[in-house]
């Protein structure tokens, strides 16, 4: 039998073929695709840091390569496998629906929110002035009667650093100002818990890679925490605090960031100066905190760390 391939041959065989061998190149290209989607980590809920900017504030221009910078910066732990920043301006008809389509989904940790004041026009022609803070809280009440009214969309930021502090005790023992070794069996213990079943730490010695990761992790969050309390201490950061109309209620419901002088490179809102130029302004820009409906990780304080970067590269 001749077999031999000439021109004719070859010609004629991808002619009548090319179909057949195009979509046999598209199915070896899909099952690749799916295996190495398979076999690659997929990043949990918690493994990702989104931040959002809320109404009236804009990206500035470090934003541009603010996800580069929080990876090439180790500004995260080697948990956070995805960081990103985005702005959500809930006036336009796709930044309110992305916002409500987000958090209903539990996604987002922090968020940068303004009290810029403005003033808008009621239905009977009378100006009224209000600020964007304000506006942001009083949408996020749940449960407006004298005995049910709740903040439940965010975290309390005074317990948030006291539960981080119990978080750390638990790890470096009742001394943990003092004290910046880690328990070995806590610290084990926490990895096991968290990313037992992660696909990069299969085998013994992965494993014992990412518990020296989670100890790094741990003595980081302890130091980072130590600078955030000093700087609230200071009054660098300062507790915002919320009083409800409705029922007196006093909630505290972020972190006031005036302190970072630099910040309007990072996030703004546009003002008028006194010769009448508009500038970027981060005077009265808040930190909220997101408390998401799932059940939430120990990588939540990952903020922390986010706080001491911000005043490292935008404070005095």
């Amino acid at each position: 039998m001749d077999a031999k391939i000439t021109k004719p041959r070859l010609g004629n065989f991808l002619s009548y073929e090319w179909i057949r061998i195009l979509v046999a190149l598209v199915a070896v290209i899909g099952v690749l695709c799916i295996f190495f989607t398979t076999i690659s980590t997929q990043p949990r809920n918690d493994q990702q840091y989104e931040l959002y900017c809320y109404t009236g504030l804009s990206m500035g221009p470090d934003s541009r390569r603010f996800d580069d910078i929080l990876t090439d910066e180790d500004v995260f732990s080697y948990d956070i496998l995805v960081a990103q920043m985005e702005s959500l301006d809930t006036a336009g008809v796709y930044g309110g629906s992305a916002y409500a389509a987000r958090r209903a989904a539990g996604q987002g940790e922090a968020m940068f929110v303004s009290s810029e004041r403005y003033t808008e026009t009621d239905g009977e022609g009378n100006e009224q002035e209000r600020d964007r803070l304000t506006d942001f809280i009083e949408e996020s009440l749940s449960d407006k009667g004298e005995s049910t009214e709740n903040i439940d969309a965010f975290l309390d930021f005074p317990a948030y650093m006291r539960d981080c502090e119990q978080y750390l005790a638990g790890v470096f023992g009742a001394d943990w100002k003092q004290n910046d070794v880690p328990d070995d069996d806590a610290v084990r213990k926490i990895f096991t818990a968290r990313n037992g079943g992660d696909k990069r730490f299969r085998s013994a010695e992965r494993q014992e890679e990412g518990v020296a990761l989670e100890r790094a992790r741990l003595i980081g969050l302890r130091k980072d925490y130590l600078e955030v309390s000093a700087l609230i201490e200071r009054g660098v950061y300062s507790y915002t605090e919320y009083t409800s109309q409705e029922t007196g209620k006093t909630y505290t419901v972020a972190l006031g960031l005036d302190g970072l002088t630099r910040l309007n490179n990072l996030v703004y809102y546009s003002a008028t100066d006194e010769n009448g130029a508009t500038v970027r302004a981060s005077e009265g820009i808040h930190l909220v905190l997101f408390r998401n409906g799932r059940p939430s990780s120990d990588l939540v304080y990952e903020s922390i760390s986010l706080l001491r970067w911000l005043y490292e590269v935008y404070g005095a």
